[in-house]
């Protein structure tokens, strides 16, 4: 038994431990996911989104993972890594992942197209 082969047709998943607040679990074909923490803005304190991670399928019908930071500084989000996979692609021995880890700006990692 393969315990790490899906179980069904899902194309992503997400395991969430949040403490004594509970878990969550689910499969699914689309994904976004917003990591959000307590910052100072002035005198008051804000949630911020520091991290999202968006997860889709692109048209070609590779899977897409994306993990973008943003800071309240920033014009707009960072992409700080973009996880490709081709499960279609079969008769390869060698794993169908590949990962770009170089920040979004000028000469760095873009967003995924239709991301």
């Amino acid at each position: 038994m393969d315990l790490m082969a899906p179980p069904d047709r899902r194309k992503f998943q997400v395991q969430c431990d949040a403490g004594s607040q509970g878990r969550f679990d689910v499969g699914t074909d689309t994904l976004s996911v917003r990591v959000g923490q307590r910052m100072r803005a002035g005198k008051e304190h804000e949630m911020w989104d520091s991290v999202n991670i968006l997860c889709k399928e692109q048209p070609d019908g590779s899977l897409t993972v994306e993990v973008l930071v943003s800071h309240p500084d920033w014009e707009e989000a960072k992409t700080i890594a973009a996880i490709h996979s081709r499960p279609q692609d079969s008769g390869t021995g060698t794993p169908s992942l590949k990962c770009d880890l170089q920040p979004s700006g000028p000469g760095g990692l873009h967003r995924a197209s239709g991301a």
